[in-house]
Parts: structure tokens; sequence; C-alpha cells
């Protein structure tokens, strides 16, 4: 793999200066702040099967239902949201519940023909079933919560992204390679230049002259983090 080997433009100290180390902080509290959010009221997505293992052994005792008719003669077929917690993180499933005398099979995803409820204690121990209207939510890739989330999230990494721009010269790649970086793999390009592109002073290379280029920082991006974007 190619690396540059060019003077940077800027001295690498500079980001020991109490300006960038404040700014840098900041940013870096803000993405803490947000992977808080998303553990405490996030949810990632997941399916009917896993939602069933998890009623089985018992891991799981209380499903929310979101969306479903509560009325006892209502006969249709109806997309609802499941949403159970697992160990940290909060887990939901979309489902198709169809209560019609000839339900369709014709449905991609997961889907329950009759009563959901009575589907749900099939699974094993029966579990506390509550139901609720649906609610505004923003998701990225299989992750969703509220609005507010989104936009700390966004602020967070518009902000690491005008550091890359803005900021001193980084460490161990470019500013076009760290920009492709935070660009395709979103928190994970930002934690990964906060730590090691300079802004919070970790682990300074012994070179700091030898940097990715780039070029192979888009095509190593575009390799791991291309799909989940496309998806």
């Amino acid at each position: 793999m190619t690396i540059a080997a060019t003077e940077p433009q800027a001295s690498y100290d500079e980001w020991r200066t109490r300006r960038w180390r404040l700014t840098s902080l900041t940013f870096g509290l803000l993405w803490l702040v947000t992977a808080v959010a998303v553990v405490l009221v996030g949810e990632k997505q997941s399916d009917l099967s896993s939602l069933a293992g998890s009623l089985a052994n018992g891991s799981v005792t209380r499903v929310e239902v979101v969306g479903l008719p509560q009325d006892p003669d209502w006969r249709g077929r109806q997309q609802v949201t499941l949403k159970w917690r697992e160990s940290v993180l909060s887990r939901y499933a979309v489902v198709t519940v169809d209560t019609r005398r000839n339900p369709s099979d014709q449905w991609d995803g997961d889907q329950v023909n009759g009563d959901l409820e009575v589907h749900l204690r099939g699974f094993g121990p029966e579990p506390d079933i509550t139901y609720s209207e649906a609610t505004g939510f923003q998701e990225w890739r299989g992750y969703r919560g509220p609005g507010w989330v989104a936009l700390l999230a966004f602020a967070a990494w518009l902000g690491t992204g005008l550091l890359v721009i803005g900021g001193p010269e980084p460490w161990r790649a470019t500013r076009w390679a760290w920009g492709w970086f935070v660009l395709m793999a979103g928190p994970l390009g930002s934690l990964g230049y906060l730590l090691l592109g300079g802004p919070l002073s970790l682990a300074r290379p012994k070179d700091v002259r030898q940097r990715l280029t780039g070029g192979w920082a888009f095509l190593i991006a575009l390799v791991f983090f291309g799909g989940a974007n496309a998806g």
C-alpha cells in the first residue's frame, strides 16, 4: 500500500495547543453523549425469530406492540412494531399481522396470521404484553431512536467533518483520507480520526510524514463501509 511522505503544511504539535484540545474534547464528549443516548433510548433492528428465542429461554419477559388496532372486531392486515429489551440495547422487529379469514402469505419479512398476542404467548413463559401508538423516529443502519438523538449524532458528525477541514494537519492520513473515513464510516470514522488523527493527541506517530493518501482511504472506506451506506 502506498503511503504519502509529503511534508505536512502545519505543525503536528499544533494539536497540543489549548484551542484545538478544547475543540477536540468538545466533539469527543458530544460523541460520548450520543453513544449513551443510543444505549438508553435507541433501538437495534432485529426479527421475530430472535424475539421468539428470547421469549423461549426467559431472557425477555416484556414485549411492547406498537401500531396494532385495539378493536376486538378488527379484521385486516397491519404492519406493527414489536419492541423488547435484551442486555444493553432495546430491540425492535417489524411484523405484518394479518387477521383476515383468508390471510395472504405474499408478503416479504416476518408475518403473523391471526391473533398476535396468542402467537407471542406460544413461544414460552407468558410475557407481559403492552400496546402503544406509533411515534416518530429517525433510522440509520439498523438503529433508530428519537429525533433529538439523530440531531446529536448529526451535530457530532458535522463538527468532526469541519475539524478535518479546518483543523491542523492530521496524523497518519491526509485531510482527504480522513475526510473519506468520516464521510463513509460515520461514527467509526469520526472516532478513528479523533483518537488517531491528532485531535485528542493519542499515540502520536514517530514519523509524522508517513500518511495514508486520499485515494487509498477512499478504496478502504468503499470496501468496508460502502455496502452499509448503500443499504
